[in-house]
C-alpha cells in the first residue's frame, strides 16, 4: 500500500510556473477591447409608448386654461347707525284760549356712502302737552285736528304714521337736517383752527350756522380726534357759551354748549344748546330752549329736543318695518288747513 501512494505522489504533475508579465500583458488587451453597442431600437420600442403619453399629458396641462379663481364674498357694507328720540312742541287751537301739543317720535338712519336708509316718525304721536293742556282740548271737543296759533296749517292729535325712505346718495351728509354734503369725512381737520376754516367755507362766517353744521357732525361718523375739534371749535365761536355741567335726566347729565339762535315759529328768545358725554365725547342731546317765560313754559324750558339714543358703527343690514312701502311718502302730522 504504501509502495502505491509513492507511486501515485511521484505520477502527479508539476505545478506550472506562473508568468506575471503575460498575465498583465492579456488584461490590458482585454480590457482595451471595444464593447458592443446596445441596441436602441429596442430601448425606443420598449419605452416609446411611455414617453409619448407623458408628452401629451404635458400638452394638456399646458394648453388648459387655468381654472377660474373662487369669487371672494363682498365685504359687508359698514353703516353709521343713529338712532334718535324727538319731542316739540307747538301752540294750537283758539287763539283766545290756546293749548299746546307735544309731538313725540323715533327716527332710525343707516348711512354708508351712496346710500341712506331712514325709517321716520317711527312710534310718533301727537298729544296735548300737559293735563291743564289736556283739559283744554277736551274743552274744546277733543279734536282731531287743531289749527296752528299763528300759521296756516292744521295739526293732525293722534298717532303718526311711519315711513321708510332710501336714497340713493354722494358722499355723506351730517344729519338730515343739513344740507351740507361732504365726499369724505377723511379729510376733515382734527385741529379746532383749521376745521373751523373748513366749516366756513361750506356755510359762511355766520357763528350760528357753523355752529349748527358743528352739532350735525357731532353726530356724523367722524373719528375721536375730529370730534373732539369740533367741540373745542364750538366753544371759540362768537357768542358761544359753555354751560359746564347740564342735567340732561333725573340719573343723566353731561357737559353742554349754548348759542342763541333766530327767533323760532311761534317762539322768540330761543337759544339752541348741545350737549355731550364727557367720557366719549358723543353729544347725549341737541334741543332748543326759551330763555323767558312763554305761554305759561318757565325759562330753560325746551320746544325741541334730539336725543342721541345710539350711535354706532355697524355691518347689520338696516332693519326696516315690513309693513311700510319704501319711499311712499310721509305723511306729516301737519297739514293744510
Amino acid at each position: 500500500m504504501e509502495d502505491l501512494l509513492k507511486n501515485l505522489a511521484q505520477a502527479k504533475p508539476r505545478t506550472p510556473e506562473v508568468d506575471s508579465e503575460r498575465m498583465e500583458r492579456d488584461l490590458v488587451r482585454i480590457t482595451s477591447m471595444p464593447r458592443p453597442a446596445r441596441s436602441r431600437p429596442q430601448f425606443y420600442r420598449r419605452f416609446a409608448p411611455l414617453l409619448v403619453a407623458a408628452g401629451v399629458i404635458a400638452l394638456v396641462v399646458v394648453l388648459l386654461p387655468r381654472p377660474t379663481p373662487p369669487v371672494q364674498p363682498a365685504a359687508p357694507p359698514q353703516w353709521w347707525h343713529v338712532l334718535t328720540h324727538q319731542r316739540s312742541l307747538m301752540l294750537v287751537g283758539d287763539p283766545a284760549n290756546p293749548y299746546l301739543v307735544s309731538f313725540d317720535s323715533k327716527t332710525d338712519r343707516w348711512v354708508t356712502s351712496g346710500t341712506e336708509v331712514a325709517v321716520v316718525q317711527k312710534d310718533g304721536n301727537v298729544d296735548p302737552y300737559s293735563h291743564l293742556d289736556e283739559a283744554k282740548w277736551e274743552t274744546a271737543g277733543r279734536p282731531a285736528t287743531a289749527p296752528q296759533v299763528g300759521g296756516s296749517r292744521s295739526v293732525r292729535i293722534g298717532p303718526m304714521k311711519p315711513a321708510v325712505q332710501k336714497t340713493a346718495v354722494s358722499g355723506f351728509q351730517m344729519s338730515m337736517h343739513s344740507p351740507v354734503r361732504l365726499d369724505s369725512f377723511d379729510s376733515l381737520p382734527a385741529d379746532p383752527v383749521e376745521l373751523r376754516k373748513t366749516l366756513e367755507t361750506l356755510v359762511g362766517k355766520d357763528a350760528y350756522r357753523v355752529a349748527t353744521l358743528a352739532m350735525g357732525l357731532m353726530a356724523a361718523n367722524v373719528s375721536d380726534a375730529q370730534r373732539q375739534a369740533v367741540f373745542e371749535l364750538l366753544k371759540t365761536l362768537d357768542g358761544v357759551r359753555f354751560l359746564g355741567e347740564v342735567p340732561v335726566r333725573e340719573d343723566d347729565w353731561g357737559v353742554g354748549v349754548a348759542i342763541a339762535a333766530p327767533t323760532a315759529f311761534q317762539f322768540s328768545d330761543v337759544e339752541t344748546q348741545l350737549v355731550i358725554n364727557p367720557e366719549t365725547g358723543l353729544p347725549v342731546v341737541k334741543r332748543d330752549v326759551i330763555t323767558t317765560p312763554q305761554y305759561g313754559l318757565p325759562a330753560g324750558m325746551f320746544i325741541s329736543e334730539e336725543r342721541y339714543l345710539l350711535l354706532d358703527r355697524t355691518s347689520i343690514d338696516p332693519i326696516v318695518p315690513q309693513d311700510v312701502p319704501v319711499n311712499a311718502g310721509v305723511e306729516s302730522p301737519i297739514i293744510e288747513r
